[in-house]
Order: structure tokens, then sequence, then C-alpha cells
């Protein structure tokens, strides 16, 4: 995505959830959208067998009677 896509992006989206929008603060999000991206991509780089991260198994908490 383009910095102004993420922009309307990060706009959009804080309005549908009624977060403040005002321009430095969606140009700080699209600053943390663009490091995760990037952090992601490194990520997808990296050659590992996928049982080498277990996931976590949910066992939701009991309901006392």
């Amino acid at each position: 995505m383009t910095d102004e896509q993420l922009f309307q992006f990060a706009q959009v989206n804080a309005q549908v959830l009624g977060l403040p929008t005002d321009e430095a603060r969606l140009l700080r999000v699209v600053s943390h959208l663009k490091r995760t991206e990037a952090m992601a991509q490194l990520l997808d780089q990296v050659d590992y067998p996928a049982d080498l991260e277990i996931a976590e198994i949910y066992c939701p908490k009991q309901i006392a009677a």
C-alpha cells in the first residue's frame, strides 16, 4: 500500500470505530502500520517448520454451578 492508501485506511477505520482522527494522530498510525508491515515481511522470509511454534490450547474457564 502507498502512504496515501495507508492514511485513508487508518482514517476510515478510525471513523468507523469512533476514534479521534486528527492528521497528526493518523500519520503516527501510518508510521506504526509501515513498521509492522516491515517486521511481518522479515518474518515471512524465515524458513522454519510449522511445528516450531506450537499453538496454545484454549480451554475456557468452567462456570461455577
